[in-house]
């Protein structure tokens, strides 16, 4: 899709004796504005760019040799359709070097996500944004990538979370954390589950024995072998607990008890008045289900068709 637009972005050059930058035999100089004639095409003419610095690395490796510049890509933009943050642009100004002393130092450094890389050093990690300055004071034992503004680390055994400011989400250390899922993230402490919030708090008072991820506003849980939903506020969908529970598909979720399957919605309500020996998931409107060893349609209000 082409659009007049005004993006930041990465590039990688090689650096010519005088001075100058060299990318596909264009020459470049530091601080000056480059316009393309003609037509732009996305691996063919014009000038090619990254959305983040790490994924220049492919075309340019980070071996010393190269050097990296954030750009300002203005005029017409082409974007790549894959997930490599490649794009092609008529104009494009070479805005300042990347200094790479830092990000060059690690043992290891990792794609960057949301903004920032894990990296390691001397067996300990901790995130660099672009700019290949260090988010935390703290070095971590293990880091995981930045997902939906938090990434999940370890320290001394125990599990917490990390924001892009470099603060711990909460004061609590965990046996062990979970990614973010519609807000949530399932936590554990002493083989017991509970759910934190972008804000460090936690959703029940209620810890369970297993807690699944959060999915159309609900989550699975479980308790004293048996299964039930947990909404975004901390309440349970149903009394009845169940010997096994599905997610929900269409509004309706199967349910397992003594047995006998069911269906039931976001309100908590039960679909049928009876129990089948077996049901499958809801698809365009209807359900196959089995009763009295007989294979039955069930519609959304529960009727027999």
């Amino acid at each position: 899709m082409q659009k007049p637009l005004k993006m930041k972005a990465y590039k990688g050059f090689n650096k010519n004796d005088d001075g100058t930058l060299s990318c596909k035999g264009f020459v470049y100089e530091p601080g000056k504005t480059y316009k393309h004639k003609g037509k732009i095409e996305l691996c063919g003419s014009g000038f090619h760019a990254c959305r983040e610095l790490w994924q220049v690395w492919p075309y340019y490796p980070n071996n010393g040799k190269n050097v990296f510049y954030e750009v300002d890509c203005v005029g017409k933009i082409i974007e790549s359709e894959d997930s490599d943050g490649k794009f092609v642009c008529s104009e494009v100004k070479l805005v300042k070097e990347i200094d790479m002393t830092d990000v060059a130092r690690f043992d290891n450094l990792f794609g960057f996500y949301e903004g920032f890389a894990a990296v390691k050093l001397n067996d300990k990690w901790n995130f660099v944004n672009t700019e290949g300055e260090i988010l935390s004071e703290r070095w971590f034992d293990n880091a995981r990538n930045f997902l939906g503004g938090f990434a999940r680390v370890k320290r001394n055994g125990k599990y917490n979370y990390i924001n892009t400011d470099g603060k711990l989400l909460s004061e609590q250390w965990f046996d062990y954390t979970y990614d973010f899922s519609e807000g949530f993230a399932a936590v554990e402490v002493d083989g017991k589950y509970n759910f934190i919030n972008t804000e460090g708090k936690f959703l029940s008072e209620q810890w369970f024995d297993n807690a699944l991820d959060f999915s159309d506003g609900f989550a699975v849980v479980k308790l004293d072998g048996k299964w039930n939903f947990i909404d975004t506020e901390g309440k349970l969908l149903s009394e009845l607990w169940f010997e096994y529970v599905d997610d929900f598909n269409g509004g309706f979720a199967r349910v397992k008890l003594d047995g006998k399957w069911n269906f039931i919605n976001t309100e908590g309500e039960l679909l049928s008045g009876k129990w089948f020996d077996n049901v499958w998931r809801f698809s365009e409107g209807f359900a196959r289900v089995i009763l009295y060893g007989k294979w039955m349609k069930i519609n959304t209000k529960g009727e027999i068709v």
